[in-house]
């Protein structure tokens, strides 16, 4: 199946499907794969929403995490890291930011930016240098939480309502049994 999507697939679609996985936005994709400014956004969901196009994009992003050889639970992990990371395991007892080496690997996980900022007494010549600050910034925990949250459903932006999941199928078998219907109506008419 996936051979036969593919092969449909004009040189276009697919760098559009390639470029797609860049950003995950459709319609910069489409427009950064040649077509045309206008009318992209409307066209590039047209184009997300074929099966050939969509076929092809997940076969891309299923290569793409074999690549990277990364899956689902270490992404959970590495949220987790940073929603459940203590800022003070970066500190001893005197408040002293601990060597890297000696911090723990989740609180490690969860720094986004370390710099050092040398503390200074005097102007000029006479200028000396009295100690150092770090400025620390970690990876937003709420984010986390609010990333996992999603990940379990435990609060969803759209409710699932059970039932639907082939309602396209079953409204486009309800559409032809009408059609059918009326076109017996019309030939029984005649």
């Amino acid at each position: 199946m996936e051979g036969i999507n593919r092969a449909i697939l004009t040189p276009k679609q697919d760098l559009f499907c390639h470029e797609y996985l860049k950003d995950r936005n459709a319609t910069q994709a489409y427009i950064r794969a040649g077509y045309s400014r206008k009318g992209a956004r409307a066209n590039a969901a047209r184009e997300i929403a074929k099966d050939s196009i969509r076929a092809k994009i997940n076969e891309l992003l299923k290569e793409q995490l074999e690549r990277l050889k990364i899956d689902s639970d270490m992404v959970i992990r590495g949220l987790l890291a940073i929603a459940m990371a203590n800022v003070s395991d970066a500190f001893d007892e005197g408040n002293n930011l601990k060597p890297i080496k000696d911090m723990p690997e989740p609180t490690l996980r969860s720094i986004a930016f370390m710099k050092r900022v040398d503390q200074f007494d005097g102007q000029g010549k006479k200028r000396k240098k009295i100690g150092c600050n770090w400025c620390i910034r970690f990876y937003d925990r709420i984010r986390a939480l609010e990333l996992l949250g999603r990940h379990l459903k435990m609060f969803t932006d759209v409710h699932e309502i059970p039932g639907l999941e082939n309602l396209a199928e079953r409204m486009r078998a309800a559409r032809k049994k009408i059609g059918d219907a009326r076109r017996k109506e019309q030939q029984q008419k005649f």
